[in-house]
């Protein structure tokens, strides 16, 4: 059994090792940059933050009474503000019909978009390599506990949830999509493109260009490349698709990722949250067990959810002690839920 927790600053030389071995987008990978969005999540989950559009969530998972962690997976309040907005590629097309010559072409394009009134953004999912082939598929468990939270706490969010996917990298780690048109418009390599964007995204929207980008003009690889998932991916986008998540026509301007995403309130998992009374045992009526993520949060110990093969009469979840004792709740608790596909 594995708990999933918010972030502590403890946890700051784990999550630093995993988010630089594993590439992951939204988690920093500079110490001094996790130490501020540790800091930012802890007042987060404690409702200290006014803006809710300021607010970052850090979630780690650890075996139940271990303390090294198993992986990682965030939620960012609002990914798309004045100060910094949300770029990406419209892929769209258009026809185009020759009476004289009789023939008509349809040619997809590319588009620079942007938002400065965003959506939700989860994302900065990771799993230990040694934790990625685990029974209890911690993967999953890591995703869905933001549904699990997003549903606790709706208004802390927007209307609308994305999940930008990592798309193929090169053998150089580099992309080849940026290397055929972000490196010749802005110079810039594609780390040195990344890292930059964490701070400031003006080179996007003063050096990309506005006119459309005709995909026919690319060569085929780079074609194949748009909206590719890499293979690193691929498990997070079924998870995102059972909770209702679809792929939206738009792609990362750097790496060509596809973007997935639904309004909130047409997600699985938040159209199925409940609140049960946990107790031990099985309740004497009711459906036959299935998987929930449980969770609950207090001041002392903050938010914490575990995964739960429960069986419900309506009003309570029936559970094994040893969950409430992970939980550190006793009988008659409130616990938040989300039944697992």
């Amino acid at each position: 059994m594995f708990l999933i927790r918010q972030a502590a600053k403890s946890d700051h030389r784990q999550l630093i090792r995993l988010a630089r071995e594993l590439g992951s987008i939204n988690l920093p990978t500079e110490p001094a940059e996790l130490s501020g969005a540790l800091e930012r999540s802890a007042r987060s989950f404690a409702g200290r933050i006014r803006d809710h559009a300021r607010a970052v969530y850090i979630f780690c998972a650890e075996p139940a009474g271990g303390s090294r962690l198993a992986g990682a997976s965030m939620i960012i309040a609002k990914h798309g503000t004045p100060q910094s907005p949300h770029y990406y590629l419209e892929m769209d097309s258009e026809e185009r019909y020759s009476h004289t010559l009789r023939k008509m072409f349809r040619h997809s394009y590319l588009r620079l978009r942007h938002s400065m009134d965003g959506p939700t953004e989860i994302g900065g999912l990771i799993v230990a390599p040694a934790m990625r082939r685990n029974p209890e598929k911690i993967g999953k468990q890591l995703s869905w506990v933001r549904f699990l939270y997003i549903a606790r706490h709706p208004h802390r969010f927007g209307a609308r949830v994305i999940a930008e996917m990592l798309s193929p990298l090169t053998p150089n780690g580099s992309n080849l999509f940026w290397e055929h048109y972000g490196h010749p418009v802005t110079g810039l390599t594609f780390r040195e493109a990344d890292r930059l964007s964490v701070h400031d995204k003006e080179f996007i929207r003063a050096l990309f260009p506005e006119a459309p980008l005709y995909t026919f003009m690319m060569p085929a690889d780079v074609r194949a490349s748009l909206g590719a998932v890499g293979d690193q991916s691929r498990g997070a986008v079924r998870i995102l698709e059972q909770a209702g998540m679809k792929f939206l026509g738009e792609i990362d301007p750097f790496d060509a990722g596809p973007y997935y995403g639904a309004p909130i309130t047409e997600l699985a998992p938040v159209r199925e949250f409940k609140r049960y009374r946990a107790v031990r045992g099985s309740a004497a009526t009711g459906e036959a067990g299935r998987l929930y993520m449980a969770g609950c949060w207090d001041a002392a110990r903050g938010f914490r959810a575990v995964q739960v093969a429960g069986v419900t009469d309506g009003r309570h979840l029936a559970m094994p002690p040893e969950v409430l004792d992970a939980l550190r709740i006793k009988e008659g608790a409130v616990v938040d839920t989300v039944p697992l596909p």
